[in-house]
């Protein structure tokens, strides 16, 4: 199934590329952005280019949107009870305005994060060959390894993007083996840094509990055993950025996403219907709230559309940590927060069925509309 694969996809380069150009080597996993770029391409192959509605939205990377800017809020705060209302103020004014936020003084190292993030970099700078000794199942979209964001999706469009992903938790998916042992530091410290994430997500949802009137560690519970995967996101700089994206407007299926990236740029939120940049921030992390905690806060909290932007410039490379309730769990609104003047707004459904009507309905928008029970 790969070789086949790899064939189709070496004729469709074969036609994209310009006559004049030497086609990039290409493996078992079809296209490879960096090496597409590095080749010296003029124009994308017709595989990655977007709708002409999707080219129209386009906003490029670094423009600044007037009056708009995700909060920045210093969870230092949560622990200074001079300024603790006043944190807990921002962080449920973010939840419910915007589903992301950016965060400093976190508790964890921040060392530890750019030396994760470093890793991550280290490891697409690998020889191809290295790197595809690690290809992930085309045909699973959650398996661990390197490669394209496989989606059993009827849209065939490409985002400009290669990927390596793979499980932290439950240690029955976890499947250390298939993680990169080069750099030879990355296994040790992406354990590290995971449990250290692990922490922090624990705290939010205790924060979370606080903010909707639950009782401490319910979220938690509910959610039950906790699934903890990470995504290292490579997006190469891009000969025509407008025609493209790195990655497709979607909101995420899970609880919460924790995001280190760099100083390039790129990543992009809807806020009404206007796409903001969120601008980096040194030694910050991304939040961002998943379909999961709209569902479980009955609407109070926003998951939102996100996406990715590529720029002709620079390559862009970001490390993404996904906290997901377990697969055997139902998630819906809290029985608390659904009475006669709040009715439930979302079923309670499996996860498991969740997740996999994601993958299968592809990157496409905000998931969590088809679930949605119309407001009164």
């Amino acid at each position: 199934m790969v070789k086949e694969f790899a064939k189709e996809a070496m004729a469709q380069v074969q036609r994209d590329l310009q006559p004049n150009i030497s086609v990039p080597r290409l493996g078992s996993l079809g296209y490879n952005v960096k090496d597409l770029f590095d080749s010296g391409i003029n124009h994308v192959p017709e595989k990655f280019v977007q709708t002409a509605t999707a080219q129209e939205a386009f906003i490029p990377h670094n423009v600044t949107s007037k009056g708009l800017q995700i909060p920045v809020i210093d969870l230092g705060g949560l622990q200074d009870e001079s300024r603790r209302g006043a944190t807990l103020a921002a962080i449920e004014s973010a939840c419910q305005e915007w589903g992301f936020f950016q965060i400093i003084n976190y508790g964890i190292p921040p060392s530890l994060a750019e030396n994760t993030h470093k890793l991550a970099r280290e490891f697409f700078d690998l020889p191809q060959e290295e790197k595809e000794a690690l290809a992930r199942d085309p045909q699973n979209p959650v398996s661990n390894g390197y490669g394209r964001q496989f989606l059993t999706s009827t849209n065939s469009t490409e985002d400009w993007q290669d990927l390596f992903f793979h499980h932290l938790l439950p240690l029955s998916i976890k499947q250390k083996d298939s993680w990169p042992s080069k750099p030879a530091a990355y296994r040790e410290t992406m354990e590290e840094y995971g449990a250290e994430v692990l922490k922090l997500t624990d705290r939010l949802l205790d924060v979370f509990d606080e903010l909707l009137g639950l009782k401490t560690g319910y979220l938690r519970e509910s959610f039950g055993d906790t699934m903890l995967n990470v995504r290292l996101n490579f997006y190469a700089a891009c000969p025509e950025p407008k025609r493209v994206l790195g990655l497709r407007a979607h909101s995420d299926p899970n609880v919460i996403s924790v995001l280190i990236q760099d100083q390039v740029g790129g990543l992009q939120v809807k806020k009404g219907n206007q796409w903001v940049n969120v601008t980096p921030i040194p030694g910050a992390l991304v939040v961002n709230l998943g379909d999961s905690i709209q569902i479980a806060s009955n609407g109070r909290f926003q998951s939102v559309e996100h996406r990715v932007v590529t720029n002709q410039g620079a390559a862009r490379l970001s490390l993404a940590m996904f906290r997901h309730p377990s697969v055997d769990v139902d998630i819906g609104p809290a029985p608390e927060l659904v009475d006669a003047s709040h009715p439930a707004l979302y079923p309670t459904i499996s996860y498991a069925a969740y997740r996999a009507s994601f993958h299968r309905k592809g990157v496409n928008g905000k998931h969590l509309l088809p679930y949605a029970i119309s407001r009164p």
